[in-house]
């Protein structure tokens, strides 16, 4: 069975992580898989090109006012031909979706990765897309509930996948008596990045650190709030890094603090580390950490309840922090593996033919 998976972008971020998970080993897949992005490429066309798989990059404007991209991605499904067509992302749901029933595939599948602030308008556009589909999975129950509860799925076509996480790679672990917070991902407003800046400022223990791990369009905002604060010191943005588990191993807490989440799986690549994890009570997160026992859960809209937390966890003893870390192991190594993930999508494949 040939399977097309096609998403907006193939160079950093989340979806792209999970095509990374689901290929690290390529002797667990039963099927023949091609991956595909509308926009551009990079990092993870290259690392797929580099595990054998056949990668096709548009570099198109992904954008859905673009309609040229349903033309030209009819013409590319019925040269490749695909049993099953799974999109993922808005952009390729919206124009993969609607030409691959056009090119006669008869198995689309589309994903939701996050919980979409769509207008009226474009909530009728997505539900009638999804009349296409034979399932729409989701990468929580959260984005589930809310897809329906918006009227843009019907309950009977949503189906709950959640997110892989690679085997991680582990450095020793490198404590300083600092009290040490990382919080790792895109610097995006939604990331919201900008709150803990505000919590961390506050904090009573005023020899802690604090490790931004990513970049983004923010980037230069967050450093002059880190200037105002007079931070430059204690708080430090690395940039992008590939190995995020090097500057994980060096924290007591990882904090993420997300306006929004469709899943959260750099919460999870820190839960598989060992390391305690406060974390916005958004979109799929409550599902995996409970309050007190993997970790701990706060109102991403509420700045002093980060501030209180913060200083209640930055005043427990290491050990304290090491039982809510491994606790947090254990249920993410039981639940979130590529192992599991392949078996779960290809059974599921399978199901539909």
């Amino acid at each position: 069975m040939k399977i097309v998976r096609i998403t907006t972008l193939l160079d950093f971020g989340g979806q792209e992580r999970k095509y990374l998970s689901f290929t690290e080993d390529k002797t667990l897949l039963k099927h023949e898989y091609v991956f595909a992005a509308i926009g551009h490429g990079g990092n993870a066309e290259k690392i797929l090109q580099e595990r054998g798989f056949d990668v096709t990059v548009f570099n198109n404007n992904p954008a859905i006012t673009n309609l040229k991209n349903i033309w030209v991605l009819y013409k590319w499904f019925r040269k490749v031909k695909p049993d099953v067509v799974h999109t993922a992302a808005a952009e390729a749901n919206f124009h993969g979706v609607i030409a691959a029933r056009l090119a006669g595939v008869k198995i689309v599948v589309a994903e939701e990765i996050g919980l979409p602030n769509h207008s009226p308008v474009a909530r009728f556009v997505f539900r009638f897309v999804y009349k296409f589909v034979k399932k729409v999975i989701c990468v929580s129950k959260a984005v589930n509930d809310f897809l329906i509860a918006i009227k843009e799925l019907p309950s009977e076509k949503g189906i709950v996948i959640y997110n892989p996480v690679s085997k991680p790679m582990f450095f020793k672990k490198h404590l300083t008596d600092a009290f040490t917070i990382v919080c790792v991902g895109r610097l995006e407003t939604v990331k919201n990045q900008q709150l803990l800046i505000k919590a961390f400022a506050q904090l009573e223990n005023k020899e802690s650190r604090l490790l931004l791990v990513g970049d983004g369009r923010t980037r230069t905002a967050l450093e002059q709030m880190i200037k105002e604060f007079n931070l430059e010191h204690r708080v430090v943005i690395t940039g992008f890094s590939e190995t995020p588990e090097f500057f994980l191993s060096q924290a007591h807490l990882f904090v993420l603090p997300s306006l929004s989440e469709g899943f959260g799986i750099a919460v999870v690549e820190a839960m598989q580390q060992g390391l305690p994890c406060l974390c916005s009570n958004v979109g799929g997160i409550p599902e995996f950490i409970e309050e007190g026992l993997t970790g701990w859960l706060f109102d991403p809209n509420q700045e002093g309840e980060l501030t209180k937390k913060l200083n209640v966890i930055s005043k427990l003893s290491l050990s304290e922090l090491e039982a809510v870390g491994a606790a947090a192991k254990a249920y993410a190594n039981n639940r979130f593996t590529s192992e599991k993930y392949v078996t779960h999508l290809e059974n599921f494949y399978e199901a539909l033919l």
